[in-house]
């Protein structure tokens, strides 16, 4: 299996199960695999927003310990193979290859297993007991045979963290409460990234599934006073130590950008990252290094500031040009779209307030940027997107019409072409969108 075959293999796969919720698969899987989740020392990162972030930060403090980490975004990027990462960087080609070709026997043993088992089944009326360690979910086609996409992520990073004896993993949770993870034993801490808002009740219930999958530390970024409640209420039900951030004892130096610095508990940091929600990823991080320290973890202050000085992520309100500025932000919730907005205003005395917005055309998002910037003061003058056709319906007559381009190259060269040094440029929506847009602005700013 070479590199693009085990993409191939990853993307042919199902991204969501459409039978009936179960962790009998990948647990047979895993152990066909050799007990990968077995003796696995990790850290699960939940929450709707900043997982990518803390992520990062965890990362880079960690392997600058001395410390081997496998991290895991189970969310697919445009390049699979950052999906995985150790200490910060992603697999390389050969290495994820290698896990994915993992995954694809232990799969095709699965199946002929499961073919053989159903076989026995028929002749004799019951399962033998050469086929007894075979989940009868699979048997009975109560659940399919093939793995989702996650469930081949979390695999591949599994069989990495094993094979490359790391002594922690990071593991950002998925999306929905099919999340493969929580097959796994409980992790050493849980970490819940960004405020939850209170209304997003799904968002809450999936807080409390994690919780009371059982850990021993549960971190929290800074939440209003129901989400606080929620939590704190889950965290001694279930016996798990809670942490929270003292924002009290947070103060902003500089914010630019280039950079964030900031004082916390009287120690200074700074920040390669723009934007003032970044120091509330920071603080969490920053908490969850105390509990990792309380567990017997040995993090040198120096480590712990140059690992969260040193981070840089693509596509995460990045500023990849000042002048004229253009920052490129995969923000596609509405919740975080209006953090997005309020990092922007804080730059507004030097950028102005002229902007240019680049997003999918999706018609929800494109109003709830239109009215976070508007009530912020800005002019928004162009909307681009990128398409083949309009989606049925549009924007209100009263609003911008956006303008559409075939490919994100064509965007890229139009835009660039036509943009002052006196407007930004915002190109925002899911990561596959904003990351494809701002590679081709880049190439076109290299030559």
């Amino acid at each position: 299996m070479k590199y693009i075959n085990a993409v191939k293999y990853i993307s042919s796969a199902p991204k969501e199960t459409e039978q009936k919720h179960s962790h009998d698969r990948i647990v047979y899987l895993s152990e066909l695999m050799g007990g990968l989740h077995k003796r696995l020392n990790y850290i699960h990162l939940a929450g709707s927003n900043g997982k990518t972030i803390c992520s990062a930060l965890l990362s880079s403090v960690l392997s600058k310990s001395g410390y081997s980490v496998c991290s895991l975004n189970m969310s697919e990027l445009s390049d699979l193979k950052d999906n995985i990462r150790h200490n910060t960087l992603p697999l390389t080609m050969d290495e994820f290859t290698e896990a994915v070709n993992a995954v694809a026997e232990a799969c095709n043993t699965l199946k002929l297993r499961v073919a053989a088992a159903k076989e026995s089944a028929q002749e004799s009326g019951e399962l033998s007991e050469e086929y007894s360690d075979v989940p009868l979910s699979l048997v009975r086609d109560e659940l399919s045979v093939t793995p989702t996409r996650c469930e081949m992520l979390l695999l591949a990073a599994l069989y990495f963290y094993k094979t490359h004896s790391c002594n922690i993993c990071i593991i950002e949770s998925y999306h929905n409460l099919s999340d493969p993870s929580l097959f796994l034993r409980p992790p050493f801490a849980a970490v819940i990234c960004g405020a939850i808002p209170s209304n997003d009740r799904m968002q809450i219930a999936k807080i409390k599934t994690y919780i009371r999958h059982g850990t021993n530390e549960v971190i929290s970024a800074p939440q209003d006073s129901y989400a606080y409640k929620v939590i704190a209420d889950t965290c001694a039900a279930a016996g798990s130590r809670f942490s929270v951030p003292v924002k009290s004892v947070l103060s902003l130096k500089q914010l630019s950008l280039i950079g964030t610095s900031f004082v916390y508990s009287d120690s200074s940091y700074r920040l390669s990252l723009c934007g003032r929600f970044q120091t509330t990823n920071a603080i969490t991080v920053i908490e969850t290094l105390k509990a990792l320290r309380r567990s017997g973890y040995n993090i040198p202050t120096d480590a712990e500031k140059n690992g969260i000085a040193e981070v840089r992520i693509r596509s995460r309100f990045e500023v990849i040009s000042v002048n004229p500025t253009i920052i490129a932000d995969s923000t596609y919730k509405h919740e975080a779209v209006e953090t997005v907005c309020e990092s922007l205003f804080d730059f507004s005395e030097v950028t102005g307030r002229s902007l240019r917005l680049c997003l999918p055309y999706d018609i929800p998002l494109i109003q709830k940027y239109l009215e976070m910037l508007r009530a912020r003061g800005y002019k928004i003058t162009h909307i681009y997107t990128v398409g083949e056709a309009y989606p049925e319906g549009g924007l209100p007559s009263a609003e911008i019409e956006p303008i559409i381009f075939p490919t994100p190259k064509s965007a890229a060269k139009h835009i660039l072409t036509d943009l002052s040094k006196n407007e930004i440029l915002l190109v925002t929506g899911r990561y596959s969108f904003t990351d494809k847009i701002r590679n081709e602005i880049l190439k076109i700013m290299e030559f």
